[in-house]
């Protein structure tokens, strides 16, 4: 019995490792990105720029109107670097701009003229 369970164990065991062998064999698909660490930096330099305009939005009556203006430009600013992401991220990302940049121009025009 013990000498029946070895070879079973020694058969599993080369297979576990012929076939993480087979994985590592494989070649990435051509389509997949890869992330140099200079396209790592942009894609978190993106969204910490979202993350700092977006950020904002609980705090928008309390801030001035220059200051919300300034906003606005950033949120101008950075709808090109998520319009170049991929379609489901574009598609989020861009809404959520696009409702952090509304909320703080009805803030402004709620403000009257200036």
């Amino acid at each position: 019995m013990r000498a029946r369970l070895a070879t079973v164990s020694a058969r599993a065991a080369a297979a576990l490792a012929c076939g993480a062998l087979a994985l590592l064999a494989l070649p990435s698909p051509p389509s997949a990105p890869r992330l140099t660490p200079a396209s790592a930096r942009a894609e978190e330099d993106w969204f910490a720029e979202f993350e700092a305009v977006c950020s904002r939005t609980q705090d928008a009556m309390t801030i001035s109107s220059e200051e919300l203006r300034a906003l606005v430009a950033r949120c101008d600013r950075l709808k090109p670097r998520i319009e170049a992401l991929d379609p489901p991220r574009r598609k989020v990302y861009a809404r959520r701009l696009q409702q952090c940049r509304e909320l703080y121009l009805f803030v402004l025009e709620s403000r009257g003229p200036a």
